[in-house]
C-alpha cells in the first residue's frame, strides 16, 4: 500500500513541475532563455542536450502540433565553416499561434532569436553543434500548427580565377626567360 502512496504523490509532483514549467515558458522571453539554459523546474536542471529530440543533422524539417504550449528542441551537426538558414512559419491551421519564437544557440557565442514567423542566418566559422529551440503557445481552448527548418550550406574555398593561373605562368615562364639569357651572357 505505501509503495501506491509513493507512485501517486510522485505523479502529482510531476504533474506539479509540468504546470509551473508551462506557466514559466509563456512568462516572457527571459523564462524562455533559463528554459533552455536548463533553469526551470521543468528540466530540473538538465543540460540542453538532453532535451533534443531525434538526431543532429546538418538539416532539420520540423512540423509541430501544440496545444496549450510547446517546447522542442532541435540539434545541427555541422561538420565545417558555413551559414545555417533558419525559418519558422505559423502554418496557422485550424487557427495561429498565439505566439512562436525559436532560439538558435551553440551555448557559447551564438545566441540568434526570432520572434514570430521569418527566417534568422547564423554564420558559423568551423564545425560545431547548434540547438535550435522553439517555443509555441496556442490560443487557449484551441490548437495550432508550426514548421521550423533549417539548412546548412558550408563555405566554399575561394578558387582562382583562369586569368590568376595564366598571369603565374606567363611570370613564371618570363622568369626562365631571363635566367637563360642571363646564363648565355655570363657563359660569353
Amino acid at each position: 500500500m505505501k509503495g501506491n502512496d509513493r507512485t501517486i504523490s510522485k505523479r502529482h509532483r510531476i504533474a506539479r513541475g509540468v504546470a509551473i514549467a508551462i506557466a514559466a515558458i509563456g512568462v516572457s522571453s527571459a523564462a524562455h532563455a533559463e528554459y533552455v539554459q536548463g533553469e526551470s523546474p521543468f528540466s530540473g536542471g538538465a543540460p540542453l542536450q538532453s532535451l533534443v529530440s531525434g538526431t543532429a543533422g546538418t538539416s532539420l524539417n520540423n512540423t509541430q502540433l501544440v496545444w496549450g504550449t510547446s517546447l522542442s528542441v532541435n540539434a545541427l551537426a555541422l561538420p565545417s565553416a558555413g551559414t545555417v538558414n533558419v525559418s519558422l512559419k505559423d502554418i496557422g491551421w485550424p487557427e495561429a499561434l498565439q505566439s512562436l519564437t525559436v532560439l538558435v544557440t551553440d551555448l557559447n557565442g551564438i545566441w540568434q532569436r526570432l520572434d514570430g514567423t521569418g527566417s534568422l542566418l547564423v554564420n558559423v566559422s568551423g564545425p560545431t553543434q547548434l540547438f535550435a529551440a522553439a517555443f509555441a503557445r496556442s490560443n487557449d481552448g484551441s490548437f495550432g500548427l508550426y514548421n521550423l527548418h533549417a539548412s546548412f550550406t558550408a563555405n566554399s574555398p575561394v578558387p582562382l580565377p583562369a586569368a590568376v593561373w595564366l598571369l603565374i605562368s606567363g611570370l613564371g615562364g618570363l622568369t626562365a626567360v631571363r635566367r637563360k639569357k642571363k646564363a648565355e651572357m655570363s657563359a660569353a
